[in-house]
């Protein structure tokens, strides 16, 4: 009897194992459709197994950045979402191949701009906006963050190849420019490196604030910091590489002296 108790326990244990973090009664499927309720969009494709570009695609908005802010499929790529007619629903959805869809290249700088502003006001003042207007060979939003922003470029090696892809390629007809491709590398290095600090430095004011701990001056300083890091990715966009490091190595210089004062205050032991 013993022996069976162990076995049906040990089973048990093994199911709650298996089940994910943050699961709950409700399904993550269920969680997006209580909070788009009545969006036709997001109602059908979540249940759509064919075609699997539709459903792979409805996997990547389900992870990404954008489900979370509330964004649906509509206010990118069009259509009414209130209507339960197919044909209706998709009233002004085009291919990304036609120059008048809202997710052609070419126009993915205007549609970001709806919630973007001070990126894509960089990105459009810069001259790889002006070849991607002019011939449509330049860079646009979904070279770097690709479909739904589900992937990004981060790390400074991803930054340099792709600007190698261009600037350093036997395949481009562009003059050769391997300089282009190491400058942004360090560009995208500083800025994480900024981002670390001002990560850190945010969770230092956290724990103040948890402990009563006065840091309205920390606060304030903070300001300044967490505006040098937007401006500095915003001049990425512009690809004003030199703005790029001065920004945000001040920003990560600011950023730890900020940091530095609050360990100190936070463990004056330590």
């Amino acid at each position: 009897m013993k022996k069976k108790l162990l076995i049906i326990f040990a089973f048990t244990l093994m199911g709650f194992l298996m089940i994910p973090s943050g699961y709950t009664k409700t399904s993550a499927s269920q969680d997006v459709l209580a909070a788009f309720k009545g969006n036709t969009c997001v109602e059908c494709h979540s249940r759509l197994m064919n075609p699997l570009k539709l459903t792979s695609r409805y996997g990547e908005w389900h992870i990404s950045s954008h489900k979370d802010k509330g964004v649906s499929c509509d206010k990118c790529h069009g259509g009414d979402p209130s209507m339960k007619d197919e044909k209706k629903a998709h009233t002004g959805i085009l291919p990304t191949s036609n120059p008048q869809s809202k997710m052609n290249p070419k126009n993915l700088p205007e549609t970001c701009t709806t919630c973007h502003q001070q990126i894509v006001a960089a990105f459009v003042g810069s001259k790889h906006y002006q070849s991607l207007k002019g011939t449509g060979l330049g860079p646009s939003c979904s070279t770097c963050h690709q479909h739904m922003v589900t992937q990004v470029v981060y790390s400074g090696e991803d930054a340099a190849k792709l600007c190698a892809s261009c600037h350093d390629s036997a395949n481009s007809s562009l003059p050769k420019r391997p300089e282009i491709a190491d400058q942004a590398d360090e560009a995208m290095q500083a800025i994480r490196r900024a981002s670390l600090i001002v990560v850190w430095t945010n969770r230092l004011l956290e724990e103040a604030h948890n402990k009563k701990v006065d840091v309205a001056k920390a606060e304030q300083e903070m300001k300044v910091v967490q505006g040098l890091f937007i401006d500095a990715k915003a001049s990425f966009h512009a690809y004003n590489l030199d703005a790029v490091r001065k920004k945000a190595d001040e920003a990560h210089q600011k950023g730890t002296k900020i940091k530095d004062e609050l360990r100190a205050k936070l463990y004056p032991n330590q």
